[in-house]
């Protein structure tokens, strides 16, 4: 195995807060107070619980998903219809991905790419991608193409917070909980396709594997481990809130440091 560079305690905390210092101050003062909502919600949450696998939460995720989904028709109707007209290709991107104890499912999301997208590039979409359709740009910047998911929590095989559901290559976790379509790891890393646009693109995929998701791993676990539904509902808010109009610049040479092995492009 490779050692990872950011496994020593604090480190996490020391590369998450680099990621968000370039940030413009009013933004800056916005995601640093969204990540500390969420730290606090996980730290002050208590012991280890059953929470995150429990009969409650999956009520709670039905709850929320089944009118989600009801109102959110139109516009998935909308959608559907743009993506048929604009690009040749299916409506529906499926992947299989990792879910709760490690077994695989089919996971649904607007298509945002071109119908060999995967033939044509690495496995992780990077800002500026030349595969997104004009279309798929737009879906992935306000996060329109993660809402046929609501369709994955309805059938149990994921939740509204919980781990991103990952291609089993990538995961390095064991999911003791149903994957999410949010989550304190998407929060943290809602700019993660410009952080990845700065790395050769050769680079990318061993990038991800080796320093960003021993980062995500550690933020899932500690939200599978301490997570509650006040956790839960300030996530979703935190979602919410995140999908306003910001900045787009991004300046996060300081990873470099903890990843000496990958270069960042200028």
């Amino acid at each position: 195995p490779i050692p990872h560079p950011l496994t020593s305690e604090g480190r996490s905390g020391e590369v998450l807060n680099s990621y968000l210092s370039p940030l413009p101050n009013a933004e800056r003062s916005y995601s640093t107070e969204k990540f500390e909502r969420t730290a606090k919600a996980l730290s002050s949450s208590g012991p280890r619980n059953s929470w995150s696998g429990s009969r409650g939460k999956r009520i709670f995720d039905v709850a929320v998903s089944a009118p989600a989904l009801l109102v959110c028709l139109p516009v998935l109707g909308v959608i559907a219809v743009a993506i048929k007209c604009s690009s040749p290709g299916p409506v529906l991107f499926r992947q299989s991905r990792v879910g709760k104890g490690q077994r695989p499912f089919t996971i649904y999301k607007f298509r945002t790419m071109c119908v060999d997208a995967a033939n044509a590039g690495s496995t992780v979409t990077v800002k500026g991608d030349s595969r997104l359709t004009g279309l798929g740009k737009l879906l992935r910047r306000c996060k329109l193409d993660e809402l046929p998911q609501l369709y994955n929590v309805l059938r149990g095989e994921m939740s509204m917070v919980g781990p991103r559901p990952k291609l089993a290559a990538h995961e390095q976790m064991k999911l003791t909980c149903r994957p999410g379509i949010t989550g304190a790891a998407t929060l943290v890393f809602a700019r993660e396709e410009e952080l990845l646009a700065r790395i050769n693109i050769e680079d990318i995929e061993q990038y991800t594997i080796r320093v960003l998701n021993p980062i995500k791993a550690r933020l899932d676990t500690e939200y599978a481990e301490k997570g509650t539904l006040i956790t839960d509902l300030s996530i979703l808010l935190c979602t919410v809130f995140r999908l306003r109009p910001r900045s787009t610049s991004t300046n996060l040479a300081e990873l470099s440091e903890a990843s000496p092995d990958f270069a960042f492009e200028n």
